[in-house]
């Protein structure tokens, strides 16, 4: 018989050679198994040892000197079905951490151009590379931030303030939680949007060369592109986009409405400017 369908099943091939040759000659001592297959001893005594303990066989006695006999060809169905489920485990160990695995194949040996990291590892490669560029920062927050782990993101604020990187914002006024006056005193000059103008969940930065686009809504899922032209076109967009905000809005309307806000949340501090 072919010990493909066997091997299939989950035995090693020096296995399935040995427990199809037990069922033709029945009690077997591990050297008689050795000699008559053709292999050597130390490897039969270990695929026994694997055999029995999957009880795909079992062990007798020839007098003092221990054999084996095979069992019943149902044992291999436990053993495919515990296969099966070990190669779910692996699986869904895989797919859990896949993304990491990705974002440490990305980081280093990706070529310079686009990249793409997840979830809240992949946010914090992007913000460890804002910090050591240590360039001017422009981004469009996304409001969808909020979902963002938040102790990275503090994290990230104060490495940004110790190491005095400029910071421009726009930003959604309906949902920052500062004043200008703090965001000031953080280094960031911040333009705000009316309500209801940026509800996307994709938040854009331009610092150096690079441009990146964090998706939230996809668990995290975060583009870098590294161009020259396409930073620079981007910064141009962006000043651009700041320029006509400032014009067609009232900037001193929309803080006192973030201050109220901000004081209806926090009634027993009426200055509050977290």
């Amino acid at each position: 018989m072919d010990t493909e369908i066997l091997i299939q099943a989950g035995l090693s091939e020096i296995q399935a050679k040995i427990y199809l040759y037990l069922i033709e000659n029945g009690q077997k001592t591990p050297a008689e198994i050795a000699e008559d297959i053709g292999e050597n001893r130390t490897t039969v005594y270990s695929a026994l040892e694997k055999l029995e303990k999957s009880e795909i066989v079992s062990k007798k006695y020839k007098g003092k000197i221990s054999a084996y006999i095979p069992n019943h060809p149902a044992a291999l169905e436990s053993l495919a079905e515990k296969r099966l489920r070990q190669m779910a485990r692996q699986a869904r160990n895989l797919e859990g951490n896949l993304p990491s695995l990705i974002n440490f194949y990305n980081e280093h040996q990706s070529e310079p151009g686009v990249q793409t990291f997840y979830g809240d590892e992949g946010v914090e490669i992007i913000r460890h590379k804002i910090i050591a560029e240590k360039q001017p920062f422009y981004y469009i927050r996304s409001r969808w931030d909020e979902i963002a782990n938040k102790e990275y993101l503090e994290r990230f604020k104060k490495a940004q303030m110790e190491a005095k990187i400029p910071t421009e914002s726009i930003t959604p006024s309906e949902f920052t939680p500062r004043t200008r006056k703090k965001a000031t005193e953080q280094l960031v000059t911040r333009t705000l949007l009316p309500p209801g103008e940026y509800d996307s969940p994709v938040q854009i930065s331009i610092f150096g060369d690079n441009v990146t686009f964090i998706n939230y809504s996809k668990g995290g899922m975060s583009t870098i592109i590294e161009s020259p032209e396409i930073a620079d076109a981007m910064r141009q967009f962006y000043l651009f986009a700041k320029k006509h905000i400032i014009k067609s809005t009232d900037q001193d309307e929309l803080e006192q409405a973030i201050q109220i806000r901000l004081n209806q949340e926090h009634p027993d501090k009426p200055n509050n400017n977290n």
